[in-house]
């Protein structure tokens, strides 16, 4: 978008003086409570103890003071205060309890880090803000330069929008395109540059977010929901509308202090009961304007046998505030969320009423359509009202990943995303499958299949002819990204985009002395696809020691070994991953090498029916779930049916479709035509076609059939079953109901 365009944008803008009054006050609110010149004597308290909803961090994240930092956890902030009262650092297996004189050393360094950084945007010298050291995600660091010098910052923090409106801008293709960026920068810059414009330089800085969020990071439609009423005999709706509150009576457990300490995740993980977990875990998804249909749903018996399924909504509410922000805890009602009522009119819809779980993110339009039809839909949201995710997470997660499971589990999806999370250094809400393709394009990821003939030349190094009669060693896929990723982090290093010339370089490096810095290097990914179907000892020979974390060029035990071919030294970088898929319906994971299990980890990726939505008069995670619990007592749980089958489903025709000829055709794979046990799968085999069965016993008239025999009709005839060639809904409904 041109600058050009961006004026004419603006001159056609306008914004509510009371929203610009209210989010200049929430600003001067927040100053009040932490003046400038009082931070750099803040105690830890003050700063990260979030269970008196008082401290520093608590109104950063959940005060609504200017744009939201929500998602990702709480190790954006350096430090925080964890469910169980002590003050720590990292996340998840980096995780690190503070305490004594180490608590108050990391704490001493990060208050003055971000009084410092105050400092140099006071003076103007915003450009040396270092992030390569920052103990704050960049995020956070933004947002607290943004609410004490908001003539420098505007208070959208999303990388969507930095980056692109950097481009428009036409910042420097330096700082554009730097790695890793400096979002600090960045948007400063952008700040400066539309203040060289009218009407940007008339604004207050309320307004020039708002027109920048509107204009680049708004969502386009509001999230919708269902939400049930009725639980354990118990009816809730005059509840509901009485107190303009939608909740969930389950788990009766206040959860206030988990959020306000950021430990919720944590402790929604610990419910043992599956149901009230996915449930809990939807309801503190829901954002701000979101609406929520209050439902619930029956079924009628039709005159074929089938059941119809009815949805019957009672009122439409949009979300007042986000869940995290809005949640209180009744005792009779449980956990509870502010509404305002939209619509109250009842609404019945044969056929959709197999949304029959506690609460159901809608996701087809052409559900919505149906269900919401009568709301206005489009969404007026702000810079204030929506969290964005963070700018920065820095992937702590292994070097080496195998996502194993049966056929269908989003396998390849997953690694879409880890790829992305794991170069781009995000978990923003970022287009994974656009972003991929990018990054094999500019070879920063490399993919490719194993299959019973792949070898160590392939895979390492091997010998091709040179065209003269004689043979020369040629690079495989993984020593080629292995190069490429070792030269990022040779310091001082010539640029160029010859492969050879980066190997000479690498060359010369191995001889001196801490010649590699890998601080700020850029990352790459090999994905190996199938990964189990070589013979995977043989295929990476002895590169094997080299995968482990410590082996690593730069690391403790450093290891470095010659190849066979080339006669080269060789050595895998840290900021090297390896990323496989392995599907245990083809071969079990205790059938790989010991050696190489122990230098993986290993990802389980099993069906997830809570996935899927009901199609019609089919519920049709129900229907997984049932199958794929006889599959796990019939063979075993690493033949289970996978999610992706069905999540193209758009009718009950598609459903017969996939069953008839994607999953009979898998279950006869698996049992060998074993007929007895696919029929007790899919819910029984019927004496006849006529029956409610999907496989049923075919008769055979022995005289009609053997006319011309002396055989006597007695002769025992083996059994034949026969699949239909075309379902109904009562046989699909059988295998669940």
């Amino acid at each position: 978008m041109s600058i050009e365009r961006l004026i004419a944008l603006a001159n056609n803008f306008s914004l509510d003086e009371e929203y610009i009054k209210l989010s200049i006050e929430k600003r001067e609110e927040f100053i009040r409570r932490f003046p400038l010149e009082a931070l750099d004597t803040m105690t830890i308290e003050e700063y990260a103890d979030t269970s008196t909803r008082d401290a520093f961090i608590y109104w950063l994240e959940h005060k609504e003071v200017l744009g939201g930092i929500g998602g990702g956890n709480a190790s954006k902030f350096g430090i925080y205060r964890s469910g169980n009262g002590s003050y720590c650092m990292g996340a998840a297996s980096k995780k690190k309890a503070l305490v004594g004189e180490e608590l108050n050393d990391v704490f001493r360094n990060l208050r003055s880090q971000i009084v410092t950084n105050l400092k140099l945007a006071e003076q103007n010298r915003i450009e040396e803000i270092r992030i390569d050291n920052l103990m704050l995600w960049p995020m956070v660091m933004l947002k607290i330069l943004n609410i004490y010098h908001p003539d420098k910052f505007f208070n959208v923090y999303a990388r969507k929008v930095i980056e692109p409106l950097g481009k428009d801008l036409h910042l420097p293709s330096e700082i554009v395109n730097a790695r890793p960026k400096n979002y600090l920068l960045m948007q400063h810059l952008e700040y400066k540059k539309f203040m060289e414009f009218e009407p940007f330089k008339d604004w207050d800085y309320v307004t020039l977010s708002e027109f920048i969020w509107k204009t680049y990071g708004q969502k386009d439609q509001f999230g919708h929901w269902l939400i049930e009423y009725r639980y354990n005999e118990g009816e809730y709706l005059s509840n509901f509308i009485d107190q303009e509150v939608i909740s969930l009576p389950i788990y009766k457990t206040d959860l206030s202090n988990h959020i306000a300490s950021n430990g919720l995740e944590t402790s929604l993980k610990e419910i043992k009961d599956e149901k009230e977990k996915e449930a809990l875990t939807d309801f503190f998804q829901m954002e701000k304007g979101d609406l929520i249909g209050v439902k619930t749903t029956y079924s009628e018996r039709q005159p074929d046998g089938s059941l119809k399924y009815i949805l019957k909504i009672n009122a439409v509410a949009r979300l007042k505030q986000r869940a995290l922000d809005g949640y209180q805890y009744d005792n009779e009602l449980g956990h509870n969320l502010p509404v305002e009522w939209v619509e109250k009119e009842e609404k019945l819809l044969p056929g959709y009423g197999g949304f029959r779980d506690r609460i159901h993110k809608i996701i087809k339009k052409r559900h919505v359509n149906v269900m919401f039809s009568k709301v206005v839909t489009e969404a007026e949201p702000t810079a204030l009202d929506n969290p964005v995710t963070p700018i920065i997470n820095t992937y702590t997660g292994p070097l080496n990943v195998i996502f194993y499971g049966p056929p269908g589990t989003s396998k390849t999806y997953s690694i879409v995303k880890q790829v992305v999370e794991i170069i781009e250094n995000t978990t923003e809400d970022v287009d994974d499958k656009s972003q991929y393709q990018e990054l094999l394009k500019q070879g920063q990821v490399r993919f490719i299949t194993f299959h019973q003939s792949f070898s160590y030349e392939d895979f390492i190094e091997g010998l091709r002819s040179d065209g003269n009669g004689g043979f020369e060693p040629m690079d495989g896929t993984l020593k080629r990204i292995a190069n490429e990723a070792t030269f990022e982090g040779i310091k001082g290093k010539i640029e160029t985009n010859n492969y050879e010339k980066k190997k000479e370089q690498i060359k010369a490096a191995f001889s001196e002395t801490a010649a590699f810095d890998f601080t700020n290097a850029q990352r790459y990914v090999l994905v190996i696809d199938e990964i189990n179907r070589a013979n995977m000892s043989k295929v990476f020979g002895e590169l094997i020691t080299l995968l482990e974390d410590d082996k690593r060029l730069t690391r403790e035990h450093e290891t470095v070994v010659q190849l066979p071919y080339s006669r080269e030294l060789f050595v895998l970088p840290p900021n090297l991953y390896l990323i496989g898929t392995m599907n245990t319906a083809d071969r079990s994971i205790s059938l790989l090498d010991t050696a190489l299990r122990r230098r993986f980890s290993f990802v389980e990726m099993m069906p997830k029916p809570s996935l899927l939505q009901p199609i019609e008069n089919i519920d049709l995670p129900n229907l997984l779930d049932i199958v794929n619990k006889r599959i796990e007592v019939l063979y075993d749980r690493d033949h289970t049916i996978g999610h992706a089958y069905f999540m193209n489903a758009e009718s009950e025709e598609d459903i017969f479709d996939i069953l008839l000829n994607k999953i009979v055709p898998l279950l006869q794979e698996y049992f060998y035509d074993d007929w007895e046990k696919i029929g007790l799968i899919l819910g029984g085999i019927g004496d006849s076609e006529e029956d409610a069965c999907i496989v049923y016993r075919e008769d055979i008239n022995f005289r009609e059939l053997f006319k011309n025999s002396l055989t006597p009709s007695t002769f025992e005839l083996p059994i034949k079953y026969r699949i239909k060639k075309h379902i109904k809904l009562r046989d699909i409904q059988r295998i669940y109901e």
